[in-house]
């Protein structure tokens, strides 16, 4: 007489099923990993400080509580690095998958990440729709009601798979997890500090693009009451001698959210080994031209 044993359950040995697996376990391995949290928390107080404080320019509200995000960017990129660091560990030639195959799948799981980012952005736009709106602009020209676009909107989240990208590229680049984290502190702190990036070309090639621009519309002796009443101004005084029109463009931030997917499809192909490297750096760099051209045609 034969005793049938149990078969165990087959597992798919196929390179889509095995991203897929390895995929699941980085988005867990990233949403465990205490970065992206504690920069949540540092954005959360960082915006709330920003809306608490009273303004001492035109746009202070504006700008400072879009510039928030950066911390919870940094948090997602010292993720990304965490689990990129693995590949330096050497695996077997009969694995499952290749080192291109491991690559796109970390890749997918922190999208995981980005789904916290996109979370963290819808909240914070029904929260602003909650309390009325932020300050912008300064009397006569002066709204308590602006809300950000949607093209505004959606950055935040499209740099968040940056920040994911950006991560597997440099520890891919200098192969040391503790001088990638310091890198990417730098980059991301130096991105916060957005006024750098507010002369000439620079506010479309920064990857975090900071509305209102900034529309000389006469000298300081004009009278404000024959400007338009529906401008948002910025009056003469510490800041500029002239007056300012304050001008949010969502054609502006809707080209420069194109150049961040073009700048992330330039980080993927430095993080993703394969022969789709070349053609995907071409064609981020072609995108990234474009948009930049673009940004400069619908420019205030």
């Amino acid at each position: 007489m034969t005793i049938a044993t149990p078969s165990r359950p087959r597992v798919s040995s196929t390179p889509r099923a095995g991203m897929g697996a390895l995929a699941l376990i980085e988005a867990r391995r990233m949403l465990r990993h205490p970065a992206p949290w504690l920069g949540l928390a540092l954005s959360v107080w960082f915006g709330w400080d920003v809306y608490a404080h009273e303004t001492t320019w035109a746009a202070e509200h504006y700008e400072g509580l879009a510039t928030a995000v950066a911390p919870l960017l940094l948090g997602v990129s010292l993720a990304s690095v965490s689990s990129f660091a693995r590949e330096g560990t050497p695996v077997a030639e009969d694995a499952p998958l290749d080192a291109g195959q491991r690559a796109l799948a970390r890749l997918l799981g922190g999208l995981a990440l980005v789904a916290v980012v996109a979370l963290f952005v819808l909240g914070a736009a029904v929260w602003l729709r909650v309390v009325g709106g932020l300050e912008l602009g300064q009397e006569p020209g002066r709204t308590e009601h602006a809300y950000y676009t949607v093209p505004e909107l959606l950055e935040p989240v499209l740099l968040a798979a940056f920040a994911v990208a950006l991560g597997a590229a440099v520890v891919h680049v200098v192969r040391h997890r503790l001088v990638a984290g310091i890198l990417l502190a730098v980059y991301w702190f130096l991105l916060g500090t957005y006024w750098l990036f507010s002369v000439g070309p620079l506010p479309w090639l920064t990857p975090l693009q900071i509305q209102p621009s900034n529309v000389e519309v006469g000298p300081a002796s004009t009278d404000p009451t024959t400007f338009p009443s529906d401008w948002l101004l910025s009056v003469p005084g510490e800041f500029q001698g002239e007056w300012v029109r304050l001008v949010v463009s969502p054609a502006l931030a809707g080209w420069h959210d194109v150049y961040v997917v073009a700048l992330t499809m330039l980080a993927v192909a430095v993080a993703v080994p394969g022969r789709w490297r070349r053609p995907l750096a071409v064609a981020g760099l072609l995108l990234a031209m474009g948009a930049v051209v673009m940004q400069a045609v619908v420019a205030p």
